[in-house]
């Protein structure tokens, strides 16, 4: 648990509380938001803007809330518990054509091949090299239905396979590697840091890059909203979203000065942040990042039906 000083005590203790009044004012003027998702490095944007106090001088006081997945994070927002959250798309995507009260408000993390944080694997003894090879054979996901599933199912049909032909078991991230390493599984996406770890151990090799089977250019995660809080709190939305796209483009391009901040915030070690692919933020809410997404899910049954993507995002 956390040990906070009282204002009081604080002031006491420091005698001079006239030096503190203004801040004082100043952040009880913010607009406190809460952010749940997973702690993971497509916080990126998020984490650089608190640390240089962007979202401060933006009057907006933001409060990290660390969730299990992206899709605890999704039903967290949408049953009102907190104001934003941080998750993959596909949950997003189910909850906007189940009606419920979700808005998109700002991009996250986009799919780059060059940066690739998401790759399919196969066991480094596999002779598997495309999609036929993978005809009746047992893939892994941590979640099925997700864009981890979704980029090995297109990827497959595109390389002479029949997708429909595969069939998915849920094993947990932490056991992805060793369950491809002993052939329990034929293929899996893995995340970093855990790819590279896989890599180094010896357990996998690389199939290729599968998610660029969905499209060349995609948002993988979104930064959404309860649509109730949004309504009520555009300027606070607004805030939120120009001031992580301009933390995106500079993290994007100083890659090195975040190493040792979400280090921290992940728990990977440095010197494994430092090999590691790390993806780029978006820095637009443009809805043609989502599409191919919204499309393709459809197409292969991971959403019920397509729509246009505009139709998610605040307005």
């Amino acid at each position: 648990m956390a040990h906070r000083l009282s204002r009081s005590r604080l002031l006491a203790a420091s005698g001079v509380a006239l030096v503190f009044a203004p801040a004082r004012l100043l952040a009880q003027a913010r607009e406190k938001i809460r952010l749940v998702g997973v702690q993971t490095d497509d916080l990126t944007p998020v984490y650089w803007g608190l640390q240089s106090g962007m979202y401060a001088k933006a009057g907006l006081d933001i409060e990290m809330v660390a969730a299990n997945s992206g899709t605890a994070a999704t039903a967290a927002v949408v049953s009102g518990a907190y104001e934003l959250g941080k998750g993959s798309v596909i949950a997003s995507l189910i909850a906007h054509i189940r009606g419920l009260p979700l808005v998109i408000v700002a991009n996250g993390v986009v799919w780059d091949e060059k940066a690739p944080i998401t790759l399919a694997v196969v066991a480094k003894d596999s002779t598997i090299k495309t999609g036929a090879d993978l005809n009746d054979k047992i893939g892994s996901a941590p979640a099925l239905n997700d864009l981890g599933t979704l980029g090995i199912d297109v990827w497959m049909d595109k390389t002479g396979g029949n997708s429909k032909t595969l069939k998915w078991i849920e094993i947990p991230n932490s056991a992805q590697a060793l369950t491809i390493a002993t052939h329990r599984s034929f293929v899996c996406t893995l995340n970093e840091p855990a790819y590279t770890a896989a890599i180094e151990a010896g357990q996998v090799r690389l199939l290729a890059p599968c998610s660029s089977a969905i499209a060349e250019h995609y948002v993988i995660a979104t930064y959404f909203g309860n649509k109730d809080w949004v309504s009520k709190h555009p300027e606070a939305a607004r805030a939120f979203e120009r001031v992580t796209y301009e933390a995106a483009a500079y993290t994007n391009s100083h890659a090195e000065a975040t190493q040792a901040m979400m280090s921290r915030v992940t728990k990977i070690p440095l010197e494994t942040m430092r090999k590691i692919f790390r993806a780029p933020g978006a820095t637009s809410s443009d809805p043609g990042l989502l599409q191919p997404v919204i499309d393709v899910a459809a197409k292969y049954g991971n959403i019920p039906s397509t729509f246009d993507a505009k139709d998610i995002y605040i307005s």
